[in-house]
C-alpha cells in the first residue's frame, strides 16, 4: 500500500501509468464471456454461443464516437483478410439513436455482423468507455480486452495465435 505522501507522487505515477497500460490490451484470464444475444441491423437475433469453437471478437463501438469511426475501416480490413479461417467479428453498436446505424453500415462497407446493444449486454462486459473490444477464445472464455482503440494487426496476431492453438489440439 502507497501512502499519499510528496515522497510516494513518482511510485503512485508509476503504478497508475502500469495500471493504465495493462488496461489496452490486457489478458483477461480464464474468466467466461457473459452471454450475448442481440438483434442485428437486418433483424436476425445473433448469439455467441452460436460461435462456440471459433475465436470471436466483440467491438463495442458508436456511431457518435471519433475514435470507434477510425477503428472502424481497420476492423472490415481485419475480417476480409481472416475470412474463411475461422474467427467471428461482432461489431455491437452502443448508439442510443438506433436509425444511424444502419446508414453508417452502408457507408463504410461493414460486411461484418453489427449487432444492438443493449444495457444487460453493456453491464455485463462492464463497458464504460468506447470503443472496448473483447477477443473470445472458441471455449467462450475472455482471452483478452481491449479499452480504446484497438490495433488490428496486434488483433489479428491475437486470433492467429488462438487458431494456431486449437490446430495443435
Amino acid at each position: 500500500m502507497l501512502c499519499l505522501s510528496p515522497a510516494n507522487m513518482p511510485k503512485l505515477i508509476l503504478a497508475l501509468l502500469v495500471l493504465g497500460l495493462a488496461a489496452c490490451g490486457e489478458p483477461a484470464g480464464s474468466r467466461q464471456a457473459p452471454d450475448l444475444v442481440l438483434q442485428d441491423v437486418a433483424g436476425r437475433t445473433v448469439s455467441l454461443a452460436s460461435f462456440r469453437g471459433k475465436p470471436v471478437l466483440i467491438n463495442f463501438w458508436a456511431t457518435w464516437c471519433d475514435t470507434c469511426r477510425v477503428e472502424m475501416p481497420d476492423l472490415q480490413a481485419l475480417h476480409e483478410r481472416l475470412d474463411g479461417k475461422g474467427p467471428v467479428i461482432l461489431g455491437v453498436s452502443m448508439d442510443e439513436n438506433l436509425a444511424a446505424v444502419p446508414p453508417f453500415v452502408k457507408e463504410n462497407k461493414i460486411t461484418f455482423p453489427i449487432l444492438y446493444s443493449d444495457r444487460k449486454v453493456s453491464a455485463a462486459y462492464a463497458v464504460r468507455g468506447l470503443p472496448a473490444a473483447y477477443l473470445i477464445d472458441p471455449e467462450g472464455r475472455i482471452a483478452r480486452r481491449w479499452i480504446g482503440a484497438v490495433d488490428a494487426r496486434a488483433v489479428e496476431n491475437d486470433i492467429l495465435a488462438l487458431l494456431k492453438k486449437i490446430g495443435d489440439h
